[in-house]
């Protein structure tokens, strides 16, 4: 089965293994079927995990310049760990020619740099008085520092595995955890939430499942053999 066969060695064995775990009577189809609709989950992530990335951190950054009273806060605000992150990011604007504006260091942070300014050690320096201000549609009774540190760090791990192209099908309540994207950005921006819903294709692609995928490899295969 030379399609099989060659498929395999472009996806690697390692990487194709945690598929074939899942793989039930159809065997290696099955993997493939898992293994692609992984590919559809991570690539309907894109909206939702790009749309709270981005409204985070504008909105992280439009209240913290707020209360401190200029665009670039970082020197004043951040703790040892960030602000070496951040020497990084300023090391790799020089190593690229780029201008080391604030608008270009909020460019090229991650979202892990973000999500660490919910640690406890900014307790005291940005939380609880800027909670209302970054997340103004938050229920009250939700909005603590110690809820959103918890929320966004689940999100950044799947994140990464997202852009690593990780296996994220077997991730637990992976349906819950989009709906929690979703929730997140509304606290946050609910127009924004709206217009991302609008081109949003996980939930479709999440009740498809692997057997939808499984049968298009499956039909391509039967076409390849002799």
């Amino acid at each position: 089965m030379p399609f099989l066969e060659n498929l395999t060695q472009s996806i690697s064995e390692d990487r194709f293994a945690p598929c074939l775990q899942g793989a039930d009577q159809n065997g290696i189809l099955a993997g493939y079927g898992h293994y692609f609709w992984n590919a559809a989950l991570s690539e309907s992530m894109y909206p939702s995990l790009q749309g709270l990335e981005i409204t985070l951190r504008n909105s992280l950054h439009d209240s913290i310049s707020l209360k401190w009273g200029k665009k670039d806060w970082f020197g004043g605000v951040l703790c040892h760990d960030e602000i070496l992150t951040l020497s990084e990011i300023k090391r790799h604007l020089t190593r690229q020619r780029i201008p080391e504006t604030v608008e270009q260091i909020i460019a090229n942070s991650s979202f892990g740099f973000w999500v660490s300014l919910f640690n406890s050690r900014y307790e005291g320096i940005l939380w609880p008085g800027l909670l209302k201000a970054v997340f103004p549609a938050m229920p009250n009774r939700l909005r603590t520092r110690r809820n959103l540190s918890q929320r966004l760090n689940k999100i950044r791990k799947l994140r990464n595995r997202v852009f690593h192209y990780e296996p994220i099908w077997q991730y637990p309540n992976l349906f819950q955890l989009h709906s929690e994207i979703w929730e997140a950005i509304g606290w946050i921006s609910p127009d924004m939430l709206s217009a991302v819903k609008l081109f949003d294709r996980f939930p479709e692609v999440y009740q498809l499942g692997p057997t939808y995928y499984r049968e298009r490899i499956s039909e391509y295969f039967s076409l390849q053999s002799p």
